[in-house]
């Protein structure tokens, strides 16, 4: 029982722990998680204000180059390459700065004559197809009233110097930013497309102010162009998306939308189990440049390597480390109880039982008469006792010393167990002097047991060496034929064991003329 007590108390603590280690664990995984969304928030913040750097240098060349047109006559082919030079070496992810001139459809012919004078002997004014699949098939210009050429690029190469000629306003990707930036006098860009090399880009316009009023120069309306190209884009960030999932996009579209996408870096498939316990971070990001309307997502999936792992452990170590102070505690707390039990039965048990032989002393076998008797009344039935002493247990201690009759009295309770049932209680009450309380026993029962005494106790038994015979007297009291007071059954007991004794007989038959 007190094993099973002990049990429950130690599975009441480990449940109890677990619910504490159950809720620190959750503290824990909710610090370290919001830990690293800091870390990714930082990050975002990082790449946002590197994107919006881009975009306000894209400004600054643009609104600088058109500022660099005003300033000269005509367009200096050989002056703008140097400029544009000093650009493209120190901005990485500008692909090409260009120049179109607005031309009237009665001035094409002659605009045509002056540029292949000017050094374009195999210029003319064509039409470009598309630029949203990256083909950029050229095909004849349509007539119309206002022609956009482009009359002038750097970086030149056999791809780029297609281009030169090509209409502005001959696919509706390039017109629609074109007139957008007129209208506005201010830079905008187009939705991303594939540049003739092949990457992914947009072009940022921005008109050329027109001469100063009183100035009569002949210069036509012009429109600079500056040519974005998003792979230098992405090696320029590229320490600060590793591990991320980058979308930079066109914030008309969606992320998803293939056709507003500039920039789309993936990242490495998560572990299944990481994304079972971790959460995917998501954030979105505008650009704070109207004429650049972009807008960049990013995209984590945390894992193990973006947990502060030293934490945790150190918060687990703590909860095992809880778990064995408690257990420890428990345990000292426990023996020290145990102890205290032990040590409360120990003086129970004195109290209650004979130091010598260990048999229940007159304490017990009052509480276990009333006990019998409130049994007997509910049940109806009857109960005895045997009062019992051994003959000559003086003549032993006289002869052999007190030793050899402690031993004796020892082995005569032993003996009288034997020869009673479990449910019986035998008592010594003093000397040499035993009473055996008999549950649910009529007379003929008691005599029954009396007998079964009388003839072990014939058998003679060997104390150090010593063999002794044994004789007992005994009487027999019934409860309540011979009364309901244990002192009253016991004096008739005991009446009855003398009376035996002075006959020399073992039993008294119960009479009428006895009681008397």
């Amino acid at each position: 029982m007190l094993k099973i007590k002990t049990l429950g108390i130690y599975s009441l603590v480990f449940l109890v722990w677990a619910a504490v280690a159950s809720v620190t664990t959750g503290l824990v995984f909710k610090i370290v998680v919001h830990q690293a969304e800091v870390v990714f928030n930082q990050r975002v913040m990082q790449l946002h204000e590197s994107i919006e750097l881009i975009a306000r240098d894209n400004e600054s060349i643009v609104e600088g180059f058109t500022a660099f047109l005003s300033a000269i006559e005509d367009v200096d082919r050989e002056s703008a390459s140097h400029y544009a030079r000093q650009i493209l070496s120190r901005y990485p992810h500008v692909n090409a700065l260009e120049v179109a001139l607005i031309v009237k459809r009665t001035e094409r012919a002659k605009f045509i004559v002056n540029q292949k004078r000017s050094g374009l002997p195999r210029f003319k004014v064509k039409a470009l197809s598309s630029l949203v699949d990256g083909r950029h098939a050229k095909r004849p210009v349509k007539k119309k009233p206002v022609y956009t050429p482009i009359i002038f690029i750097e970086s030149i190469s056999p791809d780029t110097r297609q281009l030169i000629g090509v209409d502005l306003d001959s696919t509706p990707l390039l017109r629609d930013a074109l007139n957008q930036s007129r209208k506005l006098q201010a830079s905008v860009a187009t939705v991303p497309f594939k540049l003739v090399g092949g990457s992914r880009g947009y072009v940022l316009f921005h008109p050329v102010p027109d001469p100063p009023r009183g100035d009569h120069s002949k210069r036509k309306q012009a429109v600079a162009l500056l040519e974005v190209n998003a792979e230098a884009i992405h090696k320029k960030i590229a320490f600060l998306v590793e591990n991320l999932e980058f979308r930079l996009y066109y914030a008309s579209y969606s992320s998803n939308e293939p056709e507003g996408l500039l920039l789309h870096i993936e990242a490495s498939a998560p572990d299944a189990l990481e994304a079972r316990l971790f959460p995917r971070l998501t954030a979105e990001r505008k650009l704070n440049s109207p004429g650049q309307p972009f807008a960049l997502r990013v995209d984590k999936q945390l894992g193990w390597s973006d947990i502060d792992l030293p934490f945790v452990i150190a918060a687990g170590s703590t909860l095992l480390l809880f778990l064995a102070l408690l257990l420890l505690f428990l345990n000292i707390y426990l023996r020290r109880e145990a102890q205290k039990q032990m040590s409360a039965n120990r003086l129970l048990h004195m109290a209650t039982h004979d130091a010598l032989t260990g048999l229940p002393n007159r304490t017990l076998l009052t509480d276990r008469f009333s006990q019998a008797c409130s049994r007997t009344q509910r049940r109806d039935m009857t109960f005895a006792t045997l009062f019992l002493d051994l003959n000559g247990f003086k003549k032993v201690n006289d002869t052999y010393g007190h030793e050899v009759g402690d031993h004796l009295l020892q082995t005569t309770g032993d003996l009288l167990k034997e020869c009673i049932r479990d449910e019986d209680t035998l008592s010594r009450i003093s000397g040499d002097e035993f009473v055996i309380l008999l549950e649910n026993a009529s007379h003929e029962n008691a005599e029954g047991v009396a007998r079964k005494i009388q003839a072990k106790l014939m058998q003679p038994v060997i104390i150090q060496g010593i063999e002794l015979k044994i004789s007992i007297s005994l009487g027999i009291a019934v409860y309540p034929d011979d009364g309901t007071e244990m002192n009253e059954l016991l004096r008739k007991a005991d009446a009855r064991m003398y009376e035996a004794k002075e006959q020399s007989k073992g039993l008294l038959k119960d009479t009428d003329k006895d009681c008397a």
